[in-house]
């Protein structure tokens, strides 16, 4: 028999969503009174997974940047961070496992106006981790033939920790007094795998809050764009034939904005440092156990039935999710609508059912407006949606998504409603699942007594003659051809002898 050593074979699970709260005090002037809160945007940056036995913690740091206008009608940021550590349990975690916990969403609210600014923070995220599992089995076992059946799946050869800088323009025609507040996300379109290189495609959406001033009077704006980014990533140890499940995260503590006048035009400067963390799928093929027969022993066998994931794609959904809102008959009607703030999408299930991939999950946001009495006010709302897109393709199941608002149109009508429409982008990963049997032990037992049977069955080895088959069983070729008739002179290898003695 020819040598058949232990394989580890990778892939990736999806552990329970996790969930928790952190509070944040964010330090005020005392000389300074809030009137109203505009946008609180909260982020998450510097995150790390450590994995042991059984457990995977997560480390990172929580970021916040509040816009508000105070008493005086003077409109400013404040911004701070901490961190936070998060422990998620599951057997299945080994040692070597690798957690990609990239895709966090971060729903905030405003606790207290009092002293400092104290606001609270759900955290939530959908750690994906890849597990090595290994599959064993003896080799230099003497009188046995093994048949093997080929697979090919995906073996996790390497953990992706890289990362690039991308800048973008804004330009217009408003004189910028001050820059309020900047948000943006990147949703990967396409990646591709070179030697030692990776190249990234994708759209960055962004968002700019300003403030802008025309004699005494100020007003508040939002302007948004969205940019095509081509970028490459150098990569140690990436292989040509590489697959990548990749996520990306801008890492907003990192962003640079600068502003400058040019041509009676005021244009903004952003630095964006993203950060790109997965692992590199690496096609194999591997040779599994089928089955196992003894010429002279007995063989105690312990099987298992094992998924593994292969064929891994990534599926860009682009929808729009539309909504409203209508206000109660005692509030005043709205005269102008000035943004959508702090815009947190968040996906709650995803799954492939009857060859279409459906996404369920909810638009949170903060409408700002001022009302017919001139008073600046803000509306919280939930928008749930599901989506659904047909896949031309079998047994595939989902592996983990990410959400992006690309934009937000809203209006007021009839001056009561609030009229929503999001157009969102959803990147899925995709994968293929097979289900196959591999020997996880493999023990000799005690020899075979053959004279306790009145018939036996021996499996030929490949390129064996009849000559070479007769002597190795210790009978001669009439009896051999008395019930296998059709046996060739040279055997091919696993052809079944019956023998009668």
């Amino acid at each position: 028999m020819d040598n058949f050593e232990g394989v580890k074979v990778g892939y990736a699970k999806n552990l329970p969503k996790q969930n928790f709260n952190l509070t944040m005090s964010l330090p005020i002037d005392n000389n300074v009174n809030i009137k109203t809160i505009l946008d609180v945007s909260a982020y998450v940056f510097d995150q790390q997974a450590d994995c042991s036995n059984g457990k995977v913690v997560v480390n990172g740091k929580l970021g916040v940047k509040v816009l508000y206008i105070d008493v005086d009608n003077i409109t400013n940021t404040v911004a701070d961070s901490m961190s936070f550590s998060q422990t998620v349990l599951d057997t299945a975690v080994t040692q070597t496992c690798f957690c990609n916990c990239a895709d966090f969403s971060v729903v905030s609210n405003v606790l207290s106006f009092e002293g400092n600014l104290k606001i609270n923070c759900n955290l939530s995220f959908s750690p994906t981790i890849y597990l090595n599992l290994a599959m064993q089995t003896n080799s230099n076992f003497e009188n046995m033939i093994v048949k093997k059946k080929e697979i090919s799946t995906n073996l996790i050869s390497g953990v992706v920790a890289s990362g690039l800088e991308y800048t973008t323009n804004f330009e217009t025609k408003d004189n910028i007094s001050k820059i309020l507040c900047y948000n943006c996300h990147f949703n990967p379109t396409n990646v591709q795998a070179f030697d030692g290189y990776a190249v990234v495609e994708g759209k960055l959406f962004s968002s700019l809050v300003y403030e802008t001033s025309s004699g005494e009077e100020t007003e508040i704006k939002q302007l948004t764009d969205t940019f095509n980014l081509k970028s490459e990533v150098k990569i140690d140890g990436l292989d040509k034939e590489c697959g990548l499940d990749i996520s990306f995260a801008i890492d907003q503590a990192k962003n640079n904005l600068s502003t400058e006048i040019e041509d009676n035009n005021s244009v903004i400067t952003v630095t964006h440092a993203i950060k790109v963390a997965g692992v590199m799928l690496k096609p194999v093929s591997l040779d599994l156990v089928d089955d196992v027969y003894s010429v002279d022993n007995e063989i105690e066998t312990a099987k298992t039935e094992r998924e593994i994931f292969s064929n891994l794609v990534c599926q860009t959904i682009a929808d729009n999710v539309f909504g409203e809102i209508t206000l109660a008959d005692s509030e005043p009607a709205i005269d102008n609508i000035i943004c959508n703030l702090d815009i947190q999408p968040e996906i709650t299930n995803s799954y492939v059912k009857d060859g279409n991939v459906w996404v369920e999950g909810v638009i949170s946001s903060q409408i700002v407006y001022i009302d017919e009495n001139k008073a600046c006010c803000n509306k919280q709302t939930e928008l749930p949606f599901v989506i659904n897109t047909k896949i031309e393709a079998e047994s595939i199941d989902c592996l983990h998504s990410q959400i992006y608002v690309c934009d937000c149109k809203i209006k007021a009508k009839r001056g009561t409603i609030i009229e929503l429409d999001y157009s969102l982008n959803i990147s899925i990963n995709l994968y293929v699942k097979q289900t196959c049997q591999i020997i996880d032990n493999l023990k000799l037992g005690k020899p075979i007594n053959f004279g306790m049977y009145d018939y036996q069955i021996f499996l030929a080895k490949p390129n064996e003659t009849m000559w070479e088959l007769c002597k190795r069983i210790k009978i001669s070729p009439d009896d051999i051809l008395k019930f296998n008739s059709n046996l060739p002179p040279v055997m091919e290898g696993g052809e079944k002898v019956i023998i009668k003695r």
